[in-house]
């Protein structure tokens, strides 16, 4: 056996790779976030063909997220599952922190105002009390991007 460059290979012993844990659906362990995460995955791949290998999924004590690293719409939300958390908000709280997009401001506007009615629905449906939106200090003409945020929440139901 010979390699492309024509110098006769050798049998290497290869390292295990480190296994690294699990990013999907499967780390979120409370069912109704689960599947309200199921939603907003469903949601990004109907509109925008996100495949799931571009979600990252991370559950906390206090909290479960998703983020999507799409380039035509990768949002980044949180719900929060204890009181006194991220911003001090209370529990059942979904706090959408970003957005970006490859398209220009026009179209990302028309997506985001879709996407917050569709969180809006979700809500109601698996019992998420409010909707909070984090806008960034820094770039407060620009919703793309959210270091430090100051937080708006509304009242679902």
């Amino acid at each position: 056996m010979k390699n492309i460059f024509s110098r006769k290979a050798t049998t290497v012993t290869a390292a295990s790779p480190a296994t690294e844990p699990p990013t999907n659906l499967s780390v979120v362990s409370d069912p109704r976030l689960k599947a309200a995460l199921a939603d907003i995955e469903k949601y990004l791949a109907d509109n925008y063909g996100t495949p799931t290998t571009k979600l990252q999924y991370k559950e906390y004590t206090n909290e479960a997220s998703i983020e999507s690293e799409d380039a035509t719409f990768a949002v980044s939300l949180v719900i929060l599952t204890a009181a006194e958390g991220t911003a001090y908000l209370p529990d059942n709280v979904m706090i959408l922190g970003g957005v970006t997009s490859t398209n220009d401001d026009d179209w990302l506007t028309d997506e985001l105002g879709k996407f917050i009615v569709s969180l809006k629905k979700l809500g109601r449906t698996h019992r998420i009390q409010h909707l909070a939106l984090a806008f960034s200090k820094e770039k407060p003409d620009h919703s793309a991007t959210v270091k430090e945020a100051d937080v708006t929440c509304i009242r679902l139901y």
